[in-house]
């Protein structure tokens, strides 16, 4: 099977050399997809499924990307019209949430984590545009660390997602007791403060 890993380095390290594919890419990909894949050996198959998974991580990371992208335009536009800082993000977790088919809600919740990504944890989102972790791990360590000040996040974001291979190895129970640990570690005053909010 081939080293998926390095396949993805590869991958990003190439990232800056390639245009992001348009709609009209994405939806004839889509097409593709849903076509019966060749005939072929168990191996093959293998490797397969294991692209499509690191492809969908992949996709996920460039969605969230996108919803940031988006939201940092719509705070420009309304800056531009005068309207108050405060203001700034109205409507724009709907709309979020109408192109991902999800409730208000969700969509609130993407916009938070791609805005996270962004802004406080550059070795978690370059782990994920990878497609080294998916959502799922991304979000856990963006909740896991909200707890904690800019810097001792942007400390446990470096420690555990600098070598993508470490956090990609994790299981999402792993992750966690990494993230609890390395928090109470940092600031065990954050994390009582966490607890009893949580109770």
């Amino acid at each position: 099977m081939r080293d998926l890993g390095t396949d993805a380095r590869a991958g990003t390290a190439g990232a800056a050399a390639l245009a992001a594919p348009s709609v009209t890419e994405i939806e004839t990909f889509l097409q593709r997809l849903a076509a019966d894949p060749p005939e072929t050996d168990a191996a093959d198959r293998i490797d397969r499924i294991a692209a499509l998974e690191s492809l969908r991580a992949a996709a996920e990371a460039a969605q969230t990307e996108t919803v940031a992208d988006f939201v940092l335009s719509q705070r420009q536009a309304a800056a531009d019209r005068g309207v108050p800082a405060a203001r700034r993000d109205r409507g724009v977790g709907a709309q979020v949430a109408l192109a991902r088919r999800v409730s208000p809600t969700r969509g609130q919740q993407h916009v938070a984590l791609a805005m996270v990504l962004r802004v406080e944890l550059p070795h978690t989102r370059a782990a994920f545009r990878a497609g080294r972790i998916d959502a799922f791990k991304a979000t856990l360590i963006a909740r896991e660390t909200a707890c904690l000040s800019a810097e001792h996040r942007a400390l446990v974001d470096e420690q555990l997602c600098a070598d993508p291979e470490v956090v990609e190895r994790l299981s999402p129970r792993q992750l966690v007791g990494r993230l609890n640990r390395s928090a109470a570690e940092l600031d065990p005053a954050a994390v009582v403060r966490r607890r009893r909010r949580a109770e």
